[in-house]
């Protein structure tokens, strides 16, 4: 069956426009000729291409254009082509439309007020961003659950033995990045944090089902989840899919310092045997008063304050020394994140750590 080809604009108010490419070569330009005329001043006047490639798929042409024509972002040289697929996006200047494989519904024009000049403007222009590359593969992602994760342990310093196991998204679709970071970057453009970060646990909780035996799994969970009833329901999930899993939630501390929600949380999370860890700790307020009010499980110290600690001037390893000692007077678990020497780890045990996780003990394995 032969495609439908349209482009797919972000009018004025928001409202989306839809193109029809019924005729190829297909021009854009300020030419009222051309077959897309757009009147805008950083349109030359017979700006790039579209037409069929020898495959049949179809192609853009920048036509030497004085402000450029990109694909996903990236700027075509002058007179240089590439295939371009459904849901690719395209911006002639600053002009942004979105490739489209279905049928058409309208055929837009723009009256053309200035054809006869191109006016210069500033090249390092940020391109607006009215879609988002990747939406497609990444809401594929979700949708067809291509996702897994990697476990990191984390052990008893005095043993070095896992106790737990961090756990840590990964991507599994071949077009887009495996690193979290990448993921949750794509996800915050399209709105989708809950569903990636749901996404991961659910990944997390049938690995942990496959072991088969007891396992402690620290998960993150993201700021736009928490005192919501749906992370309750999230996490009765995974309850029921990995019985045998015990369930730290790693809790940033930027939602430490709203005390009463926190103890609503933390007694919800009691019911359902579920314990928290504040994540960060040292990161940017220490948040010691809530440290109190609301007592963790485990107190994660940042790896900022690990790294080279061991080499530290004698007031930062004062002061940490006292954090760990506060942490531990009010019956928390101080656990070291980022420790990757033997002499940090000496330095942590010695004032106090209890837990310890990074390189030196482990690195992040994909399950």
């Amino acid at each position: 069956m032969s495609m439908s080809w349209f482009l797919e604009g972000a009018a004025a108010g928001g409202n989306g426009l839809l193109i029809s490419i019924d005729k190829l070569p297909f021009r854009v330009g300020r030419e009222a000729s051309c077959e897309l005329p757009v009147a805008s001043k950083d349109i030359s006047r017979v700006h790039a291409c579209i037409e069929r490639h020898a495959d049949n798929s179809l192609q853009v042409t920048d036509l030497g254009s004085t402000n450029g024509s990109f694909v996903n972002r990236t700027r075509l040289a002058p007179h240089a082509s590439v295939v371009i697929k459904d849901g690719d996006i395209l911006h002639f200047g600053t002009s942004e439309f979105r490739i489209k494989a279905k049928p058409a519904v309208q055929v837009i024009a723009f009256d053309d007020d200035n054809a006869n000049r191109t006016v210069m403007f500033n090249r390092n222009v940020v391109l607006p961003e009215h879609f988002t590359p990747q939406e497609r593969e990444f809401l594929d992602m979700l949708k067809f659950d291509l996702v897994t994760v990697a476990l990191q342990p984390i052990v008893d310093f005095t043993t070095r033995e896992p106790l737990a196991y961090e756990v840590l998204g990964r991507g599994k679709h071949p077009t887009l990045p495996q690193a979290p970071i990448r993921l949750l970057e794509l996800a915050a453009m399209l709105g989708k944090e809950v569903e990636l970060s749901t996404a991961f646990r659910l990944a997390a909780a049938r690995a942990a089902a496959g072991m088969q035996k007891p396992v402690k799994l620290f998960m993150n969970i993201h700021p736009m989840e928490m005192f919501t009833e749906d992370l309750y329901t999230s996490l009765r999930d995974i309850q029921s899919i990995a019985p045998l899993m015990s369930l730290v939630i790693e809790v940033h501390e930027t939602a430490v310092a709203e005390v009463e929600k926190m103890k609503i949380m933390a007694g919800r999370l009691a019911t359902m045997g579920i314990q928290f860890a504040y994540d960060d700790f040292g990161a940017g307020q220490s948040r010691l008063n809530e440290l109190a009010e609301v007592t963790p499980h485990v107190v994660k110290f940042d790896m900022a304050l690990i790294r080279d600690i061991d080499k530290a001037s004698t007031n930062k390893q004062q002061m940490i020394t006292q954090l760990v000692q506060l942490v531990l007077s009010i019956n928390s678990i101080a656990l070291a994140e980022g420790v990757e020497t033997e002499a940090e780890a000496a330095f942590c045990q010695s004032i106090g750590f209890q837990l310890c996780q990074g390189y030196l003990t482990g690195r992040p394995q994909l399950v």
